[in-house]
């Protein structure tokens, strides 16, 4: 009978250990995601940016200001934070691209590539044929890849919103 008692036990201590671990992650995810909330509404007032659509997805957060025509994304790498606005007035087209990279998986003397996907980006050309810009939803070395789907399916939904965005402003210069 001690046995039993001493097992059950142990598996509440082991319950209780994963319990506290499991909280102790998911509060710095919310503090993580607190912070870089809020650096994006700093960045996004001193850009006098208000945001009709936004997405947050760990450590990163895109954001649309339809009435000024502008697009603001922050990224956290690492102790910094990397932002881009990308004025859609500019825009002429906005697609989703996978971008792969091949890599070895062969031996020495056997060499064999595949292709693994690197990125999802939305990609934006520009009216002037500038170089394309690039906002980057999935990075291969930074997101895990059971998120893959997700972030491209959320990469998707932005390109009809986008497109939706830009049709509007046609229409309206027309």
């Amino acid at each position: 009978m001690s046995s039993i008692v001493f097992v059950g036990g142990l598996i509440l201590l082991l319950a209780i250990i994963i319990g506290a671990l499991v909280s102790i992650n998911n509060n710095q995810r919310k503090k993580k995601t607190l912070e870089l909330a809020t650096r994006f509404n700093e960045l996004g007032e001193k850009n006098y940016l208000s945001f009709t659509h936004k997405e947050v997805i760990e450590n990163f957060i895109i954001g649309l200001d339809q009435l000024r025509m502008k697009l603001f994304a922050l990224r956290k790498a690492g102790d910094r934070y990397d932002f881009q606005v990308i004025d859609l007035k500019e825009i002429r087209s906005c697609s989703k691209k996978k971008i792969y990279q091949s890599i070895n998986m062969g031996t020495v003397k056997k060499e064999r590539y595949e292709n693994h996907i690197d990125k999802i980006v939305l990609e934006f050309d520009f009216s002037d044929n500038r170089d394309p810009v690039q906002i980057s939803f999935y990075e291969s070395g930074e997101d895990h890849v059971l998120d893959m789907p997700e972030l491209e399916r959320k990469a998707g939904s932005w390109v009809a919103i986008l497109t939706k965005a830009l049709n509007s402003k046609l229409k309206s210069t027309a």
